[in-house]
C-alpha cells in the first residue's frame, strides 16, 4: 500500500513513542524530523507497508535465525525526479530491557546510507547514539560479517545496545533484501 507521508502519521507514531516513553526515555528525534534529515535531499517521501506473511516469514527466518517480531513492516522511500534515493526503515530493538527506536536508511544498491537513534530509553548506554560508532554501520550490506565484535566495535558500557543495534540494521537489510532486492 503506497500513500504519501502526511503529519497526520507523523503525530500518531510520535504520540505512540512518547505514551510509552518513561523517565529515562530521550527522543533525539521526531518520526518527521528522522525522515526529513534520512531524505534531506529527497523530493518526495512515500511510504510502504509490507505484512509479514508466511513467505516473508519464512525468507527472514533462515537468514536472521530468529522470527520476526512484527506482523508488519513499514518502509519509506525517498524519491527525486521518480528515481530512488533510497530506503528506510523505522525500527525497534530492545537493548537491556527497553526498546530502542532508530532509523536505518538503505541506498537502491542495498547498502546502509545511515542509521539515526531517534528515541532511546534505557539509564545506561545511550552513547550508541554517538557518530563514531553510528558510523561503523555505513556501506555495511548483508554481504558484511555485521557482528558486534567483528566489523562492529560496541561502545564500551553499551554492549547490550551496541548489539541491539547490530541486530536491528541486520533485520533491516534483510527486509530489504526481501521486499526490494534482486534475488
Amino acid at each position: 500500500m503506497k500513500k504519501t507521508l502526511s503529519s497526520f502519521v507523523f503525530g500518531m507514531i510520535l504520540f505512540g513513542l512518547l505514551s510509552s516513553a518513561n523517565a529515562q526515555t530521550t527522543v533525539f528525534l521526531k518520526p518527521s524530523d528522522a525522515l526529513k534529515l534520512i531524505f534531506k535531499d529527497s523530493q518526495e517521501v512515500i511510504q510502504e507497508d509490507h505484512p509479514v506473511t508466511a513467505d516473508v516469514s519464512a525468507k527472514a527466518g533462515e537468514k536472521l535465525k530468529y522470527d520476526l517480531p512484527k506482523d508488519h513492516y513499514t518502509f519509506y522511500i525517498g524519491k527525486t525526479n521518480g528515481r530512488i534515493d533510497g530506503y528506510a526503515l523505522i525500527d525497534d530493538q530492545v537493548g537491556k530491557v527497553q526498546p530502542i527506536t532508530f532509523v536505518t536508511r538503505i541506498s537502491p544498491e542495498g547498502k546502509v546510507d545511515a542509521v539515526e537513534i531517534m528515541v532511546y530509553r534505557e539509564s545506561h548506554g545511550g552513547e550508541v547514539a554517538s557518530r563514531r560508532f553510528l558510523n561503523q554501520f555505513r556501506q555495511k550490506s548483508l554481504n558484511d560479517e555485521l557482528r558486534l565484535h567483528g566489523d562492529i566495535i560496541n561502545v564500551t558500557g553499551a554492549t547490550l545496545s551496541s548489539g541491539a543495534l547490530v541486530t536491528g540494521v541486520k533485520r533491516a537489510l534483510v527486509l530489504w533484501q526481501i521486499f526490494y532486492g534482486k534475488s
